[in-house]
C-alpha cells in the first residue's frame, strides 16, 4: 500500500489533471457519477425500504450504507467526475494561482453535470414502475421529509461531515493498488456517513426531487424552495469545506514538503521503517 505521504502525492497529481481536463470530459464524467449516485440511491432505497420492522434501525442503516457505496465504487473504478470527490482538487492552487479560475469552472462544470445525471435516473426510474410499490415509494417519501425538517445550520454541517467522510474514503481507496482493497476501504468509510445521515449534495439531487415527485401523487407536498435554499446550498458549502479544506488542505499542509523534496520523503520513510518495521509495502 502507499505511505500517507505517497497518497497526498498521487492526489495531487490527479488534482493537476482535473484541472488540465478537456471540459467535454469533464461534463460526460460528471454526467455518468451523477447517475452512479443515483442508481446506488434507487438501489439502497429498495434494499432498505421494508427492513427496519425486521431488523431494527441500526441494521438497516448498516445495509443501507454498505449497498450506498456502490456510487463511489463505480465512479472511482471507471474514472467518473463526482463534484464532492473533486473538492479534493482545491491542492494545486495553493502553489500556483493560475488554477484559481479553472478550479471553481470545473467545479461548477461537475456539479452541474452531476445534476443532469440524477435528473437522467429520476427520469427513468418514474418510468419503470418501481415506485408502483408502496413500501419504497413511502420510504423514498421518508427520507425527503427528513432531509427538508433539517435547519440551515443542521444541513451545512451535515454536509462538512458527509464530505469529510467521503474524501477520506478516497484517500482510502487511493492508498491500496489493488482494487479489492479499494472496495473495502470505500464500504467502511461512505457506510460511516450514511449510517450517520449525513448529508451529501449529489446525492441529495436525487433523494429530494424524486421524493418531491412521489409526495406529490400521494397529496403530499414539499417546497422546491425549501430543497434549494434548505438543503441543497447549505449542504453543498458544507461538502465543499469537509472536502477541500478540511481533508484536502489539510493534508497538502502535513505532506507537501515532503512530496516536494523526494530526498527527504525517502529519508522519512525509511527512518519509520527502521523504528516501527517497513509496513507499507
Amino acid at each position: 500500500m502507499k505511505t500517507p505521504y505517497e497518497i497526498t502525492k498521487s492526489l495531487y497529481n490527479k488534482a493537476i489533471c482535473f484541472l488540465e481536463k478537456p471540459t467535454k470530459e469533464i461534463f460526460i464524467g460528471g454526467i455518468l457519477a451523477g447517475i452512479f449516485v443515483s442508481l446506488a440511491a434507487v438501489t439502497s432505497v429498495t434494499v432498505c425500504c421494508d427492513m427496519n420492522s425486521y431488523f431494527g434501525n441500526g441494521f438497516t442503516k448498516l445495509i443501507f450504507g454498505i449497498v450506498f457505496s456502490l456510487g463511489l465504487i463505480l465512479i472511482v473504478l471507471s474514472g467518473s467526475e463526482l463534484f464532492t470527490g473533486s473538492n479534493l482538487y482545491i491542492v494545486p492552487i495553493y502553489k500556483n494561482k493560475k488554477y484559481i479560475k479553472k478550479l471553481f469552472t470545473n467545479w461548477i462544470l461537475v456539479y452541474i453535470s452531476n445534476l443532469i445525471g440524477a435528473l437522467i435516473v429520476i427520469y427513468l426510474i418514474l418510468h419503470t414502475g418501481i415506485f408502483d410499490d408502496k413500501s419504497i415509494s413511502t420510504y423514498m417519501i421518508n427520507i425527503t421529509k427528513s432531509k427538508l425538517n433539517l435547519t440551515i445550520s443542521q444541513a451545512f454541517i451535515r454536509g462538512i461531515l458527509c464530505n469529510f467522510l467521503v474524501c477520506l474514503a478516497v484517500r482510502v481507496g487511493e492508498s491500496s493498488d489493488e482494487v479489492s482493497g479499494k472496495i473495502i476501504g470505500f464500504i467502511y468509510v461512505i457506510g460511516a456517513f450514511v449510517i450517520n445521515s449525513f448529508e451529501h449534495s449529489i446525492a441529495n439531487m436525487f433523494f429530494i426531487p424524486m421524493g418531491i415527485i412521489l409526495g406529490a401523487n400521494e397529496g403530499i407536498y414539499f417546497s422546491w424552495q425549501t430543497f434549494i435554499l434548505k438543503n441543497l446550498l447549505p449542504v453543498t458549502l458544507g461538502n465543499i469545506v469537509g472536502g477541500a479544506f478540511l481533508v484536502g488542505t489539510v493534508y497538502y499542509i502535513m505532506h507537501h514538503k515532503c512530496f516536494c523534496n523526494e530526498n527527504k520523503c525517502t529519508e522519512l520513510k525509511n527512518n519509520r521503517s527502521d523504528k516501527y518495521g517497513d509496513f507499507t509495502a
